[in-house]
């Protein structure tokens, strides 16, 4: 069961920004220690003298095909190097492979980098994209949703849980919608694995990268459901179902399985918010009305004072590691209309 003291570094200060990354875990370290040191060979060379090497890679494929509640058997999981390489693997190699039948994509102003870049650059080269209103509470608004989405839309990509915010959004009202039109529902998952219930039968394609739930930096996956095609948007190797060339991160891999394994008990984060609230955030009010209970946004008003208060005590965010620390500036804030600054606490 978590504690407090659990996020306590050498230095004395507690770090509260989990959400940019994770410390592995100790068995998530045991494990990668033992395979680089046990499996150091290359898997694609290697397993023709041990079919060993070979059966860890498939059933490290199941194991989050069935964590996700995928079908182990039929369902595609790509190993990737995290879930910014996933996203762009899943709606480049989507569009490339589908763009001659259909060409609408639909996100919302609010995903992550990977996603609105990626959704750019396929608008650069001949995407039609299309944007979701947002509420005033931060989430999709799906009354919008239903009214742009049609059967000229080839996929429909929107996260799980809001990075900055934390919100979550209705993947199960959401696929609804998308199924209606014979859609697509691709979704960023980078938030939720392990931390929230994930469940294949609401998406179409989700993503996950290690380092977000104890594992190592530079390993992640796609999973997506059979009789998606998709085209490849790397060349040099047949790995990965020829869609990710590249010699495999064993290590990197079946550690992340690993920590695939260690889903913290949500109920237990309470006494944690309460602690931390009570010590940091007692004036400060938080944003969001359905948010996951790892994150948590506070508005600051003055946020020199709340830095040079706190700044020796604890380690926080002022925004998603992909918008450089700049959270007051970031698109989110900016799309959800925010006047005032705010920053974010994670666990």
């Amino acid at each position: 069961m978590p504690n407090l003291e659990d996020y306590l570094l050498p230095d004395g200060r507690y770090y509260f920004d989990n959400a940019a990354t994770t410390r592995m875990s100790p068995e998530a370290l045991r494990v990668y220690n033992e395979t680089a040191e046990r499996w150091f060979m290359n898997p694609m060379s290697y397993k023709d003298f041990d079919p060993e090497i070979e059966n860890l890679l498939t059933n490290a494929r199941s194991h989050v095909a069935d964590f996700v509640n995928g079908d182990p058997y039929n369902d595609k999981v790509i190993f990737t190097s995290g879930a910014t390489e996933s996203i762009n693997l899943l709606l480049k190699g989507y569009f490339f492979a589908n763009f001659q039948q259909k060409r609408k994509i639909i996100t919302s102003p609010i995903e992550h980098k990977a996603v609105l870049e990626t959704c750019k650059y396929l608008e650069s080269i001949g995407a039609e994209l299309e944007y979701v209103n947002i509420t005033n509470d931060g989430v999709v608004d799906y009354e919008h949703l239903e009214s742009i989405v049609d059967r000229d839309t080839l996929f429909v990509c929107l996260m799980h849980v809001n990075n900055e915010t934390g919100e979550i959004s209705d993947h199960q009202r959401i696929y609804d919608i998308t199924k209606a039109v014979n859609t697509k529902l691709f979704t960023d998952t980078t938030q939720s694995i392990t931390k929230l219930e994930v469940n294949a039968e609401y998406f179409d394609a989700c993503v996950g990268s290690a380092h977000k739930f104890h594992g190592p930096k530079g390993v992640g996956f796609l999973y997506f459901k059979t009789g998606l095609n998709l085209s490849p948007i790397q060349h040099g190797g047949k790995q990965e179902s020829e869609l990710r060339a590249g010699t495999h991160n064993l290590p990197g891999i079946l550690s992340m399985i690993t920590s695939l394994n260690s889903v913290v008990n949500v109920k237990a984060l309470d006494e944690i918010w309460k602690q931390i609230t009570t010590e940091f955030f007692q004036e400060y009010k938080k944003i969001g009305f359905n948010c996951s209970p790892f994150i948590g946004s506070f508005i600051v008003n003055e946020p020199s004072d709340f830095e040079r208060l706190n700044k020796n005590k604890i380690v926080y965010s002022n925004g998603s590691a992909c918008n450089g620390g700049l959270l007051q500036n970031s698109h989110i804030a900016e799309a959800l209309n925010l006047q005032k600054k705010f920053i974010r606490i994670s666990l």
